[in-house]
C-alpha cells in the first residue's frame, strides 16, 4: 500500500475513529498526487480512499491513480448519502485546514463524534520519493545562491539582487519561489523579514539572503550571510558566534530529539556567546510542501523529531544599528544525525 495511505490508517486507528475526512488543498495535493480544481472531497476508511471531485476531474481522476476510488460529486446529497450508508460513530478530521464553511457543509451535518489532529502531522515523515523532490529543490536554491555570491556587485539594489535570485531559478527547474526572497543590506539585516528595496550595496556591507524555492511541489529554505570588502568588526565577531550555533545546532539534530531541546541548544549557546542574547524567533521549522510545517525547533514545540523529517537551522543575531546576521541550512533527520541538503553551498 502507498505509505502515505497506510499512515492515514495508521491515524484513523490510533485515534480509534471509523474514518478520516478532509476538505484541504495542501491534503490534497500530498496525498493523492494529483491535479483538482477548488473542489475536493477525501474520504478514509478500510483501507479505502474514496475522492468526491465535480465533473471537471472525475475522469482524470480516475485515471490518476486505481488505487483511489472516485465519485462524481453532483451536490451536497451525493456527499451526505454516502456518509450515510457508511454508519459513522466518529470522525477524525483536519481542524487547521478546515475553514468554518466546509466544517458547517460537510463534517457537522454527520452528527457524529469529532476528532481533530493538525494537518501538518500527516506530512512530517517524508517518503523516499518526497525526499529526492526536497533535495533537487535544495541544489536549485544552493546553486542560485552560489551565483548571487559571485553575481553581486556594490551598487546592486536589494531588488536587482532578488530579481536576479528569481531569474535564475526559474531558468533551472523551480516552479516559483517558496516564500517572497529576502534580500537585506547593511543595517537591513537587521529586520528578520525585510522586503527588498531599491538601496543600494556598499562595499564593507553585510548582505543577507533568505530563500527559496518550489519544485515539484516541494520547498526549499537557506539563508547566507556575505559580503564585498572587509565587514564591521562586531558583524564579523557576530557571524561567527551564529556559525556556530548553525553547526552546533547541526550537530545535536538527531531522530527522537525534542524540538524544544534542541531550539534551547542554539538559543543557550548565543546568550552565552553573545551578551546574554535571545534569539528573537524559533531556531527553526519543518519544510515539505510548505515553507513552514511541523515539526518544528521553537520553545513550545515538545514534540521529538522523527527519522526522514525535514527541517531548518537558522539561528540568529540582529541589531538594528549594523545589520544582522542569519546561516540557515535545510537538514534531513536521521537515525544517528542528520543530512544537510543545503551543504553544497558553502558557509
Amino acid at each position: 500500500m502507498n505509505s502515505k495511505f497506510q499512515s492515514i490508517f495508521n491515524l484513523i486507528k490510533a485515534h480509534k475513529t471509523d474514518c478520516f475526512i478532509s476538505t484541504s488543498l495542501i491534503t490534497r495535493e500530498w496525498l493523492i498526487e494529483a491535479n483538482t480544481a477548488d473542489f475536493c472531497l477525501i474520504f478514509a476508511r478500510n483501507n479505502k480512499i474514496h475522492v468526491f471531485v465535480d465533473e471537471r476531474d472525475i475522469t482524470n481522476l480516475k485515471k490518476h491513480n486505481p488505487n483511489l476510488i472516485a465519485h462524481l460529486y453532483k451536490d451536497i446529497n451525493t456527499w451526505l448519502d454516502f456518509c450515510k450508508t457508511q454508519k459513522l460513530k466518529s470522525v477524525l478530521f483536519e481542524d487547521n485546514t478546515t475553514s468554518y464553511e466546509q466544517y458547517i457543509q460537510y463534517i457537522k451535518p454527520l452528527k457524529t463524534k469529532l476528532v481533530s489532529i493538525s494537518a501538518d502531522d500527516l506530512r512530517i515523515v517524508k517518503t523516499t520519493d518526497e525526499l529526492k523532490k526536497l533535495q533537487k529543490s535544495a541544489d536549485i536554491i544552493t546553486a542560485a545562491i552560489e551565483h548571487l555570491k559571485r553575481w553581486t556587485k556594490v551598487g546592486h539594489s536589494e531588488i536587482a539582487v532578488a530579481k536576479e535570485l528569481y531569474k535564475y531559478v526559474m531558468a533551472h527547474g523551480a516552479s516559483g519561489l517558496s516564500f517572497q526572497t529576502i534580500v537585506s543590506f547593511g543595517e537591513n539585516a537587521a529586520d528578520i523579514h525585510s522586503v527588498p528595496t531599491n538601496r543600494k550595496l556598499k562595499k564593507n556591507e553585510v548582505i543577507l539572503v533568505d530563500a527559496g524555492c518550489i519544485c515539484q511541489g516541494y520547498c526549499s529554505d537557506i539563508t547566507r550571510v556575505w559580503w564585498i570588502g572587509t565587514p564591521p568588526k562586531q558583524i564579523k565577531e557576530m557571524y561567527d558566534v551564529v556559525l556556530k550555533t548553525n553547526l552546533l545546532g547541526i550537530k545535536n539534530a538527531k531522530a527522537n530529539v525534542i524540538g524544544s531541546r534542541l531550539d534551547a541548544v542554539c538559543r543557550n549557546f548565543i546568550k552565552q556567546n553573545w551578551h546574554n542574547y535571545d534569539i528573537p524567533h524559533g531556531v527553526g521549522h519543518g519544510v515539505g510542501r510548505l515553507i513552514h510545517e511541523n515539526p518544528r525547533i521553537n520553545k513550545i514545540y515538545h514534540k521529538s523529531l522523527p527519522i526522514n523529517s525535514v527541517v531548518t537551522i537558522e539561528p540568529g543575531i540582529y541589531n538594528s544599528k549594523i545589520g544582522g546576521v542569519r546561516i540557515e541550512d535545510t537538514i534531513l533527520i536521521t537515525k544517528n544525525g542528520c543530512k544537510v541538503l543545503t551543504s553544497k553551498s558553502p558557509k
